[in-house]
């Protein structure tokens, strides 16, 4: 049994050679040339794999690269670090880790062009070639999880938590998915500058979730809302009987349009007390899932996980989803205990996710600045100003003259028509079912969210022909549309 060195630095020949003797004084010797190949050579790469960075003009940004290959063997010295003209770099070493702050000159070039050389303490050398678009740092938007911006624009995102000034630790960016081919045409993340800046095409529309990581890992994502939908433009205001008024979008949280039976007025899915949202249906009576890509426009699907459950009994599944943003989390069964994508057990659900409890806009939800997931009760007290001709569940009509009404033959939405003549639809977008994670029931039913919880369960705003008024109690991990509400 021969022991090698811990690092053979080039392939070698080994001669061995072994003599044995017996009792009666004779010997023998055999001789073996053996070809040893050299240790793996040290490989750089960067953490994250990004392609664009974003910084200011004399600004800065620190990425990570990590030597595989390298152990036993230690990085020797400092690295090197050549960079386009003008861009300066400190380095500095951790183990297998390399961490490079580039700086920027004034103004910044728009390509950064780099190279390391490093070596370890047993005298072998290797390099990493680099190439990274860069964009402008912009001023920053408000502070929430979804931004409506307008087509071709430039989005600088604050890199907080939520509508909070947490500020998140991380060194780059990502698009998770968008659901208009080549809409997003870069994305770039500053830890240093505490921003991800997002450009978009001129002319698409559509939904986009980008994310700030650490390495490979999501810290926090946002859903952009692109388009020139200006919600204060056509508010759904509704006045109660006590003079309390209520002021909601025009349209569901990341539809296109408002306008009754079409396509684009379904909008984005969320699981209750979620912030990431998920594909609605592709048509009006579609229970497929709108088509998602990546930044090179290829197909990406969500994915649909069995929740996890933790054996110290304390730890729930809410950074595992903030880390996986676009896996939907369902639950064994549709009753007690599996009533939560968060946890199995009741006493660790957490009932504030939303605001429910505080009365607060809270990190995690899903609405842009300025608007926030209503709750249950009495700002849903228009979807009584409805009459039928006959029983509420009979197949009659509804009456027309009155307010909140289904169409008879065009039953996919329900509508809601001022005594000015306004019109507001609120379609059937079906729901996720909470112990599968498929689409279900686009064109016959809906689930609409509120913030607020009902004991295990969270109460929902359910939509159906002969229901027009229902709020049910139901399981958390149900996928549901959203409808904003003004703060």
């Amino acid at each position: 049994k021969l022991a090698a060195p811990d690092i053979i630095t080039s392939e070698t020949q080994v001669k061995v050679t072994l003599t044995a003797s017996d009792t009666h004084k004779r010997s023998a010797t055999q001789t073996v040339n053996v070809k040893v190949t050299a240790s793996p050579v040290p490989v750089i790469t960067v953490l994250g794999d990004p392609s664009t960075m974003a910084v200011k003009a004399g600004g800065s940004f620190t990425l990570s690269y990590q030597v595989e290959n390298l152990a036993p063997a230690k990085i020797s010295g400092t690295p090197a670090v050549e960079a386009t003209s003008g861009w300066t770099a400190a380095v500095t070493v951790a183990e297998d880790i390399i961490k490079v702050t580039f700086t920027a000159p004034s103004p910044a070039s728009e390509k950064l062009e780099y190279k390391i050389s490093a070596a370890d303490d047993h005298g072998r050398s290797f390099d990493y070639s680099g190439s990274l678009s860069i964009v402008e740092i912009t001023t920053t938007a408000g502070a929430a999880n979804c931004h409506i911006v307008k087509p071709g624009s430039t989005l600088t995102i604050k890199g907080v938590k939520g509508n909070s000034t947490e500020a998140l630790d991380f060194d780059n960016a990502v698009l998770v998915w968008q659901d208009t081919k080549s809409m997003v045409s870069s994305v770039a993340g500053n830890g240093n500058e505490g921003v991800v800046v997002v450009k978009l095409a001129d002319g698409k529309q559509g939904n986009a979730v980008v994310a700030a990581r650490k390495g490979n890992r999501i810290v926090w994502s946002w859903h952009l809302w692109v388009t020139d939908y200006d919600p204060e433009s056509n508010i759904f205001a509704w006045t109660d009987s006590m003079g309390n008024t209520y002021e909601y979008m025009d349209r569901n949280l990341g539809a296109m349009s408002a306008e009754m039976y079409s396509k684009e007025s379904l909008g984005l899915m969320y699981q209750w007390g979620r912030k990431d949202p998920f594909p609605g249906g592709d048509d009006v009576e579609s229970s497929v899932q709108v088509s998602i890509y990546d930044i090179d426009n290829n197909p990406v699907f969500m994915e649909a996980k069995l929740r996890p459950t933790y054996d110290d009994r304390t730890s729930t599944n809410l950074q595992v989803a903030i880390e996986n943003p676009l896996t939907f989390y369902y639950a064994t069964s549709s009753s007690w205990p599996s009533v939560d994508w968060l946890t199995d057990q009741a006493a660790l659900q957490n009932n504030d996710l939303w605001g429910g409890k505080t009365n607060a806009k809270t990190i995690y939800d899903p609405c842009p600045e300025g608007w926030w997931v209503p709750a249950a009760g009495d700002g849903w007290g228009f979807r009584s100003e409805y009459k039928k001709a006959g029983k509420l569940n009979d197949d009659s009509k509804y009456d027309e003259t009155y307010p909140w009404y289904q169409d008879y033959d065009k039953s996919i939405g329900f509508r809601y028509k001022t005594s000015d003549g306004k019109v507001f639809w609120f379609p059937l977008t079906g729901n996720i079912d909470c112990t599968k994670g498929t689409l279900q029931g686009v064109g016959g039913s809906a689930l609409y969210n509120t913030r607020t919880d009902s004991s295990n369960t969270v109460l929902y705003e359910s939509l159906a022909w002969g229901n027009p008024a229902s709020e049910t109690g139901l399981n958390r991990p149900y996928g549901a549309s959203t409808r904003c509400i003004k703060e």
